[in-house]
Parts: C-alpha cells; sequence; structure tokens
C-alpha cells in the first residue's frame, strides 16, 4: 500500500507527510545577513510575525509556516533560514520533526550556509522597508 498523496504537491509520488521547505537560504532571503534591506514592508513582515515565536513563547501547531518567497502560490516551501533560526519554536515544526516529516537537519544552518540573523526580531530591525518620514 502506498502513503496517500498530497493534491498540491509538484511530486504526485511525495507523500502528504513531508513537509515542504527549501534546504538553503535562497540569495534574497531576509534571513540572510549579507542580503539588503528594503525588500518587504514593515507591514509584510508584522504579518509574518504570526509564523514565529521564541523561548518559552512558541506559536502553535496550527500557526502558518513562513515561507520561501520564491516558492509559487500554492505550493509553498518553509524558508530554510527562518526553519535554521527560528522554526524549532514553532510548536508545528516540532511536530512534524517529531512525527518524521520533517528531519531535524533542517533546523540547523548547514556548513556552507551564509551567516543567519539570530532571531525574527533582529532580521526584521535590519531588513524592513521603512518609509522616510518628511
Amino acid at each position: 500500500m502506498t502513503a496517500p498523496q498530497h493534491p498540491h504537491c509538484d511530486d504526485p509520488a511525495e507523500p502528504i507527510e513531508s513537509v515542504r521547505h527549501r534546504k538553503f537560504p535562497c540569495a534574497e532571503c531576509p534571513w540572510r545577513r549579507d542580503t539588503a534591506p528594503g525588500q518587504f514592508s514593515q507591514d509584510r513582515f508584522d504579518y509574518l510575525a504570526a509564523t514565529t515565536g521564541s523561548p518559552g513563547q512558541e506559536v502553535w501547531l496550527d500557526a502558518p509556516l513562513f515561507a520561501c518567497h520564491k516558492s509559487p502560490e500554492g505550493h509553498e516551501e518553509a524558508c530554510a533560514g527562518w526553519l535554521a533560526t527560528v522554526g524549532y519554536y514553532h510548536l508545528g515544526v516540532r511536530l512534524a520533526v517529531h512525527s518524521k516529516r520533517l528531519d531535524p537537519a533542517a533546523l540547523e544552518a548547514g556548513p556552507d550556509w551564509p551567516e543567519l540573523h539570530t532571531s525574527y526580531s533582529d532580521m526584521v530591525e535590519a531588513k524592513a522597508h521603512r518609509p522616510e518620514t518628511p
């Protein structure tokens, strides 16, 4: 018997159990310290805050994942930088690791990765585009 299939996956052989995610931060990933600021608005970051917990303040199981901005709508993949930096503080991510739907290695930066921001607030402070005030 084969595993049930997810109707929104590009690969029909991919089982429903897997959590789609990027394996490396993309060139414009906001979690990378070496990317230019201003690609995303403060409003966008305010919206994405619901995806990110912190020690003792984890987000709920059903909270959305922080998707890579390069993944197509309807086929979203969790951002590699987000997973490696704060993914552990998302209860849904922890459950996915525990149930073997996500490799625990996704929660750590790889050996050849760029330097990442250490927290969501650090990343937002460095990257958010803020309109100039007159």
